[in-house]
């Protein structure tokens, strides 16, 4: 396998992005299914979703001390 056809199967960091986001909700389409699990490696979709947990947990943090500090 050449470095060009390695570097076909890397996915895009708004692909990766798009397809955390789909997970998450639960609707992720076979042919997304099937171009993720194509891919080489699965360290992008560990960190993207990593980060979309992390500031999650923080969005969620943020609207409950909003909403006791109104209370």
């Amino acid at each position: 396998m050449s470095g060009d056809e390695k570097q076909g199967n890397k996915p895009k960091l708004i692909a990766v992005f798009l397809s955390i986001c789909s997970a998450f909700m639960g609707v992720q389409s076979d042919k997304n299914l099937i171009s993720d699990f194509s891919s080489n490696s699965v360290w992008p979709f560990i960190i993207v979703a990593l980060v979309f947990v992390f500031a999650f947990i923080l969005l969620l943090v943020f609207i409950v001390k909003l909403i006791l500090s109104s209370a």
